[in-house]
């Protein structure tokens, strides 16, 4: 009986946390959970993987609405944030190499925006402006 429940949470904590999930849009995320809350509006073809603390996801999204998104969502006591100012060239010894569970290639156009969530809860944004396509990693506390 022990083995049969042991492996019964086996299967169901790799069913939630160790696959990627598909969505065309956030909607189709969940409203209400964290990583619909920390996904641009407008990210299009989104894949995720969840952890218990953290989540990755890679989206296609203009930088435009990334930076209006993160001006919105990270803004605190009601000054505004200027993101696109505020965003930086990943290091160099990352140029060509894949980041995250999905093996995000760091391109030379890519920039990384990274901000603290009031919960301090961390989440980077690796994003190359030619493609729209963007690296999300969050940490959830």
């Amino acid at each position: 009986m022990i083995l049969i429940v042991t492996l019964a949470v086996a299967i169901v904590c790799f069913w939630v946390y160790g696959l990627d999930s598909h969505h065309k849009s956030r909607d189709s995320i969940g409203r209400g959970s964290r990583i619909y809350s920390l996904t641009p509006p407008t990210a299009r073809d989104i894949t995720l993987q969840k952890d218990l603390l953290d989540h990755y996801a890679m989206y296609t999204v203009a930088e435009k609405d990334l930076n209006a998104f993160l001006n919105r969502y990270f803004a605190s006591d009601g000054r505004p944030l200027n993101s696109f100012a505020e965003r930086s060239k990943p290091s160099a010894d990352l140029i060509g190499k894949p980041v995250g569970p999905f093996g995000w290639v760091v391109t030379e156009s890519a920039v990384v925006y990274s901000y603290a969530a009031s919960n301090g809860g961390v989440s980077t944004y690796y994003h190359d402006p030619a493609t729209g396509e963007t690296y999300q990693q969050s940490a959830h506390w």
